[in-house]
């Protein structure tokens, strides 16, 4: 039986009986005390070279700026620059966990990683000394005032990366959501079928035909490292599209490839059950920790393995490097996708950055990046604009499927050298 079939409560906004009163009060006192309890809210990180480069491999080896140090120490960076996002990987910023309230607010739980804001001043080289804090986090109850049987929660971050020297480097805003239902009568669905219920709504796996080979195999012979060929700002016009970039098919070890340092960096089953954690039981009755069951999906059928919230995001990042050669720089970017519930899924992202791009209004991000996805990325020149003495472009970006869906959304603002000083 559907969860949804079921007798469930009907929630109101900030509407809550003693218990669960206490439990959001208790997770708001915390954040309020501490600055925060989401991830990666407040830690110190080293730049290394050689982490610089294996993550260029991973995500970008075609642009010697980001892989070969000898030729960028001729750049005007003079050394090598971090390819945008390296050393904080998804996001500067934190948000609250819903998780530390326990099961007060329901017993069937849904969460939505909605994406992030980033500002950065400058790229990361080797030996920054990297400090992150949180300087502000929200926890508001956003469920609809007439009232539902999802029980939603906005949760916001906001924080700080700053240098050795105390330098501001980067802003990070990051956006989230937790929802909930209470069953009053029926079956309470195991915290390990609640996470396969996404599987009822997946697509099939896209099997590419020999014309999308041709097409994908046409698509990699025409990408383009602009590097030291000069993009100046004169010579950029709204409506001008970066030349696309293909990633894919995309398989689960691939996934595997493209993140697994993150994987590595994770306690095996022992480490999460030394850390209190519990061990999660898989469609075949095996035990695992979460990282490990979020491979597992493979093997139940019909379902496939996921793209992580960034990795579109990182596919984007480099048609937008190779547009603007060395001596661009990304200076903010935003990215949008789509969760993978069905009931946390009704929010449209994106729909306002392709709103700038004419062929693409009314568009927006309508399912989540999976295994066995090819992800075009492409892109819109919305605008240009000097600001606080820098020459400024806009772009609306987007990676799509062979079949048309639209995977992640992304905009830019990219700083560009001028032909001749104001």
């Amino acid at each position: 039986m559907k969860i949804t079939d079921q007798k469930l409560q009907v929630f109101y906004p900030e509407v809550y009986d003693d218990k669960e009163r206490a439990a959001v009060d208790a997770l708001r006192r915390e954040v309020e005390r501490s600055g925060g309890v989401g991830p990666a809210v407040d830690r110190t990180e080293t730049a290394s070279q050689a982490a610089m480069l294996e993550y260029a491999r991973l995500w970008n080896p075609y642009d010697p700026l980001y892989n070969d140090p000898a030729y960028a120490a001729g750049t005007r960076w003079g050394r090598l620059p971090a390819l945008p996002c390296y050393i904080f990987e998804e996001n500067i910023s934190g948000f609250p966990m819903m998780d530390d309230i326990g099961d007060e607010l329901g017993n069937v739980f849904y969460y939505a990683n909605d994406g992030g804001d980033i500002e950065l001043t400058r790229p990361v080289f080797d030996g920054d000394v990297l400090s992150f804090k949180s300087v502000k986090q929200e926890l508001r109850d956003v469920t609809p005032p007439e009232g539902g049987t999802l029980r939603q929660f906005s949760l916001y971050g906001e924080a700080e990366m700053r240098d050795q020297t105390g330098a501001l480097v980067g802003v990070g805003k990051g956006y989230g959501r937790n929802a909930m239902m209470r069953i009053l009568e029926g079956y309470v669905p195991t915290e390990l079928e609640q996470t396969y219920e996404w599987l009822e709504n997946i697509p099939p796996v896209h099997i590419t035909t020999e014309a999308e080979w041709e097409r994908i195999r046409t698509l990699w012979k025409n990408e383009r490292v602009r590097g030291a060929e000069t993009l100046y700002w004169e010579d950029v016009n709204i409506g001008d599209e970066p030349i696309p970039t293909c990633s894919g098919p995309v398989s689960d070890m691939d996934m595997i490839r493209l993140h697994g340092a993150m994987i590595r960096s994770m306690p095996d089953a022992r480490g999460f059950m030394e850390m209190g954690e519990e061990l999660m039981t898989d469609a075949y009755g095996q035990k695992l920790h979460f990282v490990a069951r979020h491979y597992s999906y493979c093997r139940v059928p019909g379902a496939r393995a996921v793209f992580y919230n960034f990795t579109a995001r990182n596919f984007l990042m480099r048609m937008v490097t190779n547009w603007m050669g060395d001596d661009g720089f990304i200076c903010a970017f935003k990215w949008r996708f789509q969760n993978l519930f069905e009931c946390m899924s009704k929010n449209e992202p994106g729909r306002d950055i392709l709103a700038k791009v004419p062929y693409m209004r009314g568009r927006y991000v309508n399912r989540h990046g999976m295994e066995g996805d090819t992800a075009v990325c492409r892109g819109y020149v919305t605008d240009k604009y000097k600001k606080d003495g820098k020459a400024l472009a806009d772009l609306s970006c987007w990676a799509e499927t062979l079949d048309g869906d639209v995977i992640q959304v992304m905009e830019f603002t990219v700083e560009l050298p001028c032909r001749q000083e104001d």
